[in-house]
């Protein structure tokens, strides 16, 4: 049995990445300018003084997608630059993805205008990746970047989910937002009822706190849910509840796991300290760390699993700690990995006798790229 490990998709409404907000959360209303297929070019005046004071770019979903300055008497500019976004992202967004997908010369064409477009990207990696033909594909969270883009995963792999061969996890960006803005807590339930509605689409069972074990043939895999979000603003940490954890422990003595030959887990955040990279130092992890990283891996280690994999950092590797799980992490599928010049996925023979993961690449628009620049990094670049 072949498995696919992907992670870390970002796929949005029309390929963006970010934090968003909605139109009317303002309590000014906008005055429309420009109308072009639903999407509005909005002024909006000076609290202060009753006079023009910014402009914004509206979606037909009513979420801001640009604010800037008023232009100038006379310029132009500025509304052309805000139109012809709106048009780029239109051309991007998963409901036009799914109507008519994209030749491979439009799929580059589009991609040569917004290489980090997440939903492209997608569509992109999934023609390379899935020759492989696995039989299983696993996603260890993030699969969108607000909470939008499930869509292009149900219609892309279809396949798998109605033979039950698509199994998946919640990230941060999933169910939670870093940044504490009005509507917080509203949109963090509009993510998790989002996430819990794919996931009943996948044949998955989740557990009050979204915890799940699925059996695929003799292959028993189990998936946890890291996401609780922390007090810390601006944090992307982690936690398995206490709850998953006793569950976990339990869950070895049952016939559904311990019957079976290998026993695979899933989560979102990572369980090792970062990076593995020669000559560098580790980070501040505060605000991307697994919290109770050393009680996950000991529930995992009791319970008999043999493999664990994650996503989070956007960094592939592989460690097999003696006594312990091996634990496997993806980078981005579609936006690379961080500290290294490919792109790539994880690949596993679940039918060998010890099953390990084999880096499959594929081709990404990398040229004129310099050594270890990943598209999140690029990505930066374009916003900074």
């Amino acid at each position: 049995m072949l498995v696919l490990h992907l992670s870390d998709l970002h796929l949005s409404r029309y390929g963006e990445t970010g934090t968003w907000s909605a139109a009317d959360s303002e309590d000014r209303p906008g005055e429309v300018l420009h109308v072009w297929e639903r999407w509005q070019i909005e002024g909006l005046r000076s609290r202060r003084k009753n006079r023009p004071a910014k402009l914004r770019l509206v979606d037909p979903e009513g979420v801001v997608h640009k604010v800037r300055s008023w232009p100038k008497r006379g310029d132009d500019k500025a509304v052309d630059q805000l139109l012809a976004l709106a048009m780029e992202r239109h051309e991007t967004s998963s409901e036009r993805l799914i109507e008519a997908k994209p030749t491979p010369e439009d799929l580059q064409a589009l991609l040569r205008l917004d290489p980090a477009n997440t939903n492209l990207r997608f569509l992109e990696m999934l023609d390379q990746v899935l020759q492989v033909e696995p039989e299983l594909i696993v996603i260890t969270g993030d699969i969108t970047d607000n909470g939008f883009g499930y869509n292009l995963v149900r219609h892309y792999l279809a396949p798998w989910i109605e033979q039950q061969r698509l199994l998946a996890v919640p990230g941060n960006h999933d169910t939670y937002d870093m940044i504490p803005r009005k509507g917080r807590k509203q949109r963090a339930a509009a993510k998790e009822d989002s996430f819990r509605a794919f996931a009943q689409d996948l044949g998955l069972t989740l557990g009050d706190e979204g915890a799940w074990i699925h059996r695929v043939e003799d292959v028993a895999l189990v998936g946890l849910n890291s996401c609780m979000p922390p007090r810390t603003p601006l944090s992307a940490s982690g936690k398995v509840s206490g709850e998953q954890l006793r569950w976990l422990e339990s869950l070895g003595a049952e016939p559904e796991l311990r019957t079976a030959r290998l026993r695979i887990g899933l989560m979102h955040h990572h369980l090792l300290r970062m990076p593995f990279a020669l000559g560098k130092r580790s980070p501040i992890e505060v605000g991307m760390r697994l919290r109770n990283a050393p009680d996950v891996m000991r529930a995992c280690t009791t319970a008999g699993m043999d493999i664990l994999l994650h996503g989070h950092r956007h960094h592939g590797y592989m460690v097999q700690l003696p006594v312990h799980p091996m634990v496997v992490s993806s980078p981005s599928s579609t936006l690379g990995c961080k500290f290294a010049q490919r792109d790539y996925a994880w690949v596993m023979d679940l039918d060998s006798e010890h099953p390990h993961p084999l880096m499959h690449t594929f081709s990404g628009l990398r040229a004129g790229m310099e050594p270890g620049k990943s598209l999140f990094n690029r990505r930066l670049d374009r916003l900074s």
